[in-house]
């Protein structure tokens, strides 16, 4: 059972999913890109920026040549700003609902 986690009280609110659609030669540089990213975020978040966004996680589909990363944020705007920023592309960007377990998932014999 899972329920869905809609912000912290003590920031943003909104969860941001970003879409990027990497080819093989892009995706060696993905680490310093995501890295790059994660670093402006450390620094609105110092600077105490209105427009702060905070780096949660990322993860890459190989296969797919397709980047997915989290951001909470205020606002799209902001997060596509911080990007645009790092220079890291954005072919999407979405709300989205984080999902945390409830309850452990009981061991099956």
């Amino acid at each position: 059972m899972t329920t869905p986690r809609l912000g912290d009280q003590d920031g943003p609110s909104s969860v941001f999913l970003v879409e990027r659609y990497l080819p093989a030669s892009a995706a060696e540089n993905l680490a310093s890109s995501v890295a790059r990213a994660a670093q402006l975020c450390a620094l609105s978040a110092e600077s105490g920026a209105a427009s702060e966004v905070q780096y949660l996680h990322s993860a890459y589909l190989p296969a797919e040549d397709t980047c997915f990363c989290l951001f909470r944020a205020a606002t799209a705007e902001a997060v596509r700003a911080l990007n645009d920023e790092a220079s890291f592309a954005i072919d999407r960007i979405a709300v989205a609902v984080q999902l945390y377990p409830v309850n452990p998932a009981p061991d099956e014999p």
